[in-house]
């Protein structure tokens, strides 16, 4: 699973189709994660729909977040943490997990 392809996907407007074999079978292995919700012609070497990047997908991109590598690039990606730390605070508050 390639997480960058996870990240680059979640950066673009969904939903968004893929042709290409690699993104095909990259997306086979997101959406069998459970990472992303998408759409795969079968037999092999139609095309895939990304329909949207799972919540799990979301975490995902989460934890493999480098914050020193954005911010040699002058990027502060604050945002996903607070929004990590406000979920984590409402499951507590519902009791949840």
């Amino acid at each position: 699973m390639s997480v960058e392809f996870l990240r680059q996907i979640a950066a673009t407007p969904l939903p968004k189709s893929f042709n290409a074999a690699k993104d095909i079978d990259a997306i086979r292995i997101l959406r069998q994660a459970g990472l992303v919700l998408a759409l795969v012609d079968e037999p092999a070497g139609g095309a895939a729909r990304v329909l949207a990047v799972t919540e799990k997908g979301r975490d995902e991109l989460l934890r493999f977040h480098y914050p020193e590598n954005h911010r040699a690039r002058g990027v502060d990606f604050w945002l996903p943490r607070a929004a990590q730390r406000a979920r984590e605070a409402i499951k507590r508050g519902l009791g949840v997990g």
